[in-house]
Order: structure tokens, then sequence, then C-alpha cells
């Protein structure tokens, strides 16, 4: 299995994600057009960045402060808990534990905003699934 974060892995991920029309189909009916960044907790920048236009990843890049947008999403996790989430997501209450214990941090965006639009939420909870 790849590095988590790395080329062949937002390779794989973006793939996995697109080719999901129930998650994508949902994102669109929201307009969702979006950066998202993950990496590391205490890391000063994440590790990658996805462009997501009509639902749909259309980039993805190693983090390059002089060459990437600005993330409107930016998730931030210690790799061992990456790692457990990884092909098997914390659920709805596992994320809100997640979230509330600071093992899963929103350097930038609203993680409450986001979880209140089922249109937003569900994918939310599917993309671990990808992880």
């Amino acid at each position: 299995m790849e590095d988590l974060f790395s080329e062949a892995w937002a390779k794989r991920f973006s793939n996995k994600w697109n080719n999901n029309t129930e998650m994508v189909d949902q994102l669109a009916a929201a307009n969702f057009d979006s950066v998202i960044a993950f990496g590391y907790l205490d890391y000063p920048v994440p590790e990658v960045i996805l462009e997501i236009t009509q639902g749909l990843i259309t980039h993805t890049q190693p983090y390059a402060a002089d060459s990437c947008p600005v993330a409107e999403w930016d998730l931030r996790a210690k790799p061992e808990q990456w790692a457990k989430w990884r092909g098997n997501g914390p659920g709805i209450t596992g994320l809100g534990v997640a979230v509330a214990s600071r093992q899963l941090q929103f350097v930038a965006g609203d993680y409450r905003k986001m979880i209140r639009q089922p249109l937003l939420a569900g994918p939310f909870l599917k993309f671990f699934t990808f992880l």
C-alpha cells in the first residue's frame, strides 16, 4: 500500500472519489467546488491539495506554498490516526468524538456547518473509506 498523501495515494483516492457517482452527485447537487488539504497535526503545512469542481476531484498535487490555491478545508490528524481511519472511517459518532477530542482538526473549514448539510455530511463520512 502506498504512503498516505503521496502522489500515488492522491491518484488512487481521486479515482475512488470520482468513481463514486452517488457521492459525486450529492456534492454536485450542493454545488460543491472547493480546495481541500490533508495533512498531519503539528506540521506547519498540509501534505496534499485536492481541487474539487462540482463534486469531482479535478486536480491533486503535493502541497507547495508558491503554487497551491488556498485551502478552504484543511484537515489534520496524527499519522497513526489517519492510519486507523484508513478504509474504515470513524462513522458519525466517532467523527464527533474525533473533532471534540481534537484527534481530527480543521485548520480551515467549518465542521459544524458541513455536518449539518446532508448533501455534504454523507460524502464527508464516505471519504474516509477512500483513505
